[in-house]
């Protein structure tokens, strides 16, 4: 026991920065098993139908499920295995049981005992096929009373660990208290099943060091089992170095270890726990106790003079009012004032000159319900809904914006010319007044100059929020003269094709592919929409002007998403996460504030309803902008996702874009300082930096309180708004 001895040494103490244990489901794994650990965002392309998404837990992750669940396998070759299924029935039943059934061929009948077990499955092999495997649970009995998300729970699903029939160490993991290949322990431990890597991507503090308790698992130890210890350390050339290796064979004496971890600080590296133990691989059960990563992290000052000149804000708009606007599909990158060579928004430039922009502003979802659920709330889509897919209403629950406004005696109307942003699907709560102006008014922007300047005459002795969402420049391509050749001549699109939704979709199809002209002229096109609604943008500003509240309105135009337009082989929104799909404006001008101000941290639209609710002076100020704006930090990275109960989720920082989908477990990793058009996807070249936010997305996805894998109920649409979404190619 010399080598744990040797590890230990004494540091100075510096912070804790990561605790391994917490994260270790989500770790990487490599093992001599195939192991699914249920609940976590890796398993969830093998997790099929009837799983229940739930919330994270402290300790192992878990999937519930109702009366049938299927778990998809996929197998380069038939062989006889054996599985070992690590379930418990849910709580409040008795007698549960289970028949299990590969590819339609019973291969089981399980009676389930209280609590958590193991459970040995058969899986002979010709019960399989080469490729995708369905192995299917139906359950006897399911929950007398519902969760929350309305399912009737079965059971819960841990873990299931595959081998070749006959290996008697994977058979020792059924044995009574048997630990999972990994699991969390009491105190704050890993159970580590050797031979295994469990590999963690983390960025290296300053001083970086790993602190743990090795030891051998209490049955290993009876059993006379051991094994070897090992902790290495990967940077993203792929050199790796070992920082500490011990054996363990349940006489040593709890020692914590003390590992310097190498590196520049801020690198990006792999850090690998590695259990190793005899050929039999038997009984190399090891536990790491409170693996943790310590160093020191330097406390970012905060200025006095910051918080001063914040509060001078604060005090000017007390009394303003706020209009929101917000452009529908308007992507950030078909602005002027952002860049774009086109002078598609003159009047928005105009208030950015005298405000403040907000450079990397991004949506949390690419399709409208979910994103301006996002605005309202405050809060990522699925914790805002649970379970999203285009159509499903804003359910009950967390306040509105427009609640606490109102509530607070503001006045608040909101008016929409897309119906996904209407009443229909619960976007109209809390609001004092609530105008569907497609419905009686047409959908283009110019409606909004026949009921907005109506409203301003009407509250000028009042504070009031205003919220206006255009359909612009939304599809249907199609402007009105002049806008629609501003930018150059009208064709070779006809009519159909810019006006109706069949062209596209057979785009999206890969049916027919377009023409370089038809593609220059879509661009063209939206880009008309875009200088229209900017236009009106303009003429809402002069009425303020007219009715003197201009020096008493935040004025805020934003979007709900962005818009693509072939970049990626793909038009319209809603199913892919690049940049033009993500990326929107986020411009506020205020009545007395700073001008000409651009922000370059991070931001996303749930920063919006706290923004509004600050000029407001209501409580609760966490998330809101106004301090962005005198040099404070915002976000590290942003998350967004597509459409659908089984999304593609992103994260973006100013380094990479990752998206994962979790339908199918594709992975995409663009390096953007060398990559902005996101081209060139290096997840197999950069191993050790896709794994890094691999597993800073997974960590994230995990903490979302996410609905279920079932289909929503849809809402009773009025026909007026079928029409509007039809016609702006939501429905068919």
């Amino acid at each position: 026991m010399g080598a744990l001895a040797a590890g230990a040494c004494t540091r100075t103490a510096g912070v804790l920065v990561d605790d391994l244990a917490r994260r270790a489901p989500l770790a990487d794994r490599q093992s001599a098993w195939e192991t699914v650990l249920f609940g976590t965002p890796q398993a969830e392309p093998l997790e099929m139908r009837g799983f229940v998404r739930t919330p994270a837990v402290a300790g192992d992750s878990l999937s519930s499920a109702g009366r049938e669940a299927d778990v998809r396998l996929t197998w380069k070759a038939p062989a006889n295995r054996v599985g070992v299924l690590d379930l418990a029935p849910e709580a409040g039943i008795r007698g549960q049981a289970a028949t299990v059934r590969l590819n339609d061929r019973l291969v089981g009948r399980l009676a389930l005992t209280p609590g958590r077990r193991h459970y040995r499955l058969a899986l002979p092999a010709e019960a399989q096929r080469a490729g995708d495997n369905i192995l299917a649970f139906r359950f006897g009995q399911v929950a007398p009373v519902a969760v929350a998300s309305g399912e009737r729970l079965a059971a819960a699903f841990y873990s299931l660990t595959i081998g070749s029939e006959g290996d008697r160490a994977l058979e020792d993991l059924l044995g009574r208290d048997a630990p999972a290949p990994v699991s969390i322990a009491e105190a704050q431990s890993v159970v580590q099943v050797g031979p295994s890597i469990l590999s963690y991507s983390l960025r290296l503090p300053e001083n970086a060091e790993l602190r743990f308790t090795p030891a051998l698992h209490r049955l290993a130890r009876d059993a006379g089992g051991w094994a070897d210890l090992r902790v290495s350390l990967e940077d993203d050339a792929g050199a790796e170095r070992e920082v500490w290796r011990a054996r363990v064979d349940g006489n040593e004496r709890p020692t914590e270890i003390r590992a310097a971890l190498p590196g520049p600080s801020g690198e990006i590296v792999r850090l690998a726990l590695r259990v190793e133990g005899p050929r039999s691989r038997r009984f190399a059960w090891a536990v790491w106790h409170e693996p943790r990563v310590f160093g020191r992290v330097p406390e970012a000052p905060r200025p006095a003079e910051r918080d001063r000149r914040v509060e001078e804000l604060r005090r000017s708009l007390a009394g303003a009012s706020v209009l929101l606007i917000v452009l529908d599909a308007a992507g950030a990158r078909h602005f002027h004032c952002y860049g774009y060579p086109r002078e598609t928004t003159p009047e928005i430039d105009r208030l950015a000159e005298e405000g403040v922009l907000f450079e990397r502003a991004f949506t949390p979802a690419v399709f409208t319900l979910a994103a301006m659920s996002s605005v309202w709330t405050g809060l990522p889509p699925d914790r805002s809904h649970r379970g999203v897919v285009y159509d499903a209403p804003l359910p009950e629950g967390p306040p509105t914006l427009a609640e606490r406004l109102t509530a607070g005696g503001i006045r608040t109307a909101g008016f929409v010319a897309n119906g996904m942003a209407g009443a229909s699907f619960g976007l109209d709560r809390g609001f004092t007044e609530f105008h569907e102006i497609f419905r009686d008014r047409g959908r283009r922007a110019e409606a909004f100059l026949e009921v907005l300047p109506a409203f301003f005459q009407a509250n000028r002795g009042r504070r009031f929020f205003a919220y206006a969402h255009f359909r612009e420049p939304h599809f249907p391509y199609d402007p009105e003269p002049p806008f629609d050749t501003r930018f150059g001549p009208d064709r070779p699109l006809t009519v159909d094709e810019r006006r109706f939704a069949p062209w596209y979709t057979r785009v999206n199809a890969r049916k027919i592919t377009p023409t370089p002209e038809q593609a220059a002229h879509l661009v063209r096109l939206y880009d008309g929409n875009l200088a229209s609604a900017d236009e009106v943008v303009g003429a809402l500003r002069r009425r303020l002007e007219q009715e003197g509240l201009w020096d008493r309105t935040v004025v805020i135009v934003s979007a709900d998403h962005g818009e693509a337009l072939l970049e990626h082989g793909f038009i319209s929104h809603g199913e892919q996460l690049y940049e033009e799909s993500t990326w929107i404006p986020l411009v506020i001008r205020f009545p007395k504030g700073p001008r000409g101000v651009r922000v370059a941290s991070f931001v996303d639209l749930l920063g919006v309803a706290p923004t509004i609710a600050d000029v407001f002076g209501l409580d609760g100020r966490d998330g809101t902008l106004l301090p962005l704006v005198f040099g404070a930090p915002g976000k590290e990275a942003i998350f967004s996702r597509t459409v659908g109960e089984k999304p593609q989720y992103a994260l973006r920082d100013a380094r990479v874009s990752f998206i994962f989908n979790t339908r199918y477990g594709q992975e995409e990793l663009y390096e953007l300082q060398e990559d902005p058009a996101e081209r060139v996807n290096v997840t197999s070249s950069r191993p050790v930096v896709a794994a890094y936010y691999r597993q800073a997305l997974a960590q994230w996805i995990r903490g979302l309180e996410r609905g279920a894998e079932r289909e929503a109920a849809k809402p009773e649409l009025p026909s007026e708004v079928v029409e509007n979404l039809k016609a702006l190619g939501y429905v068919r």
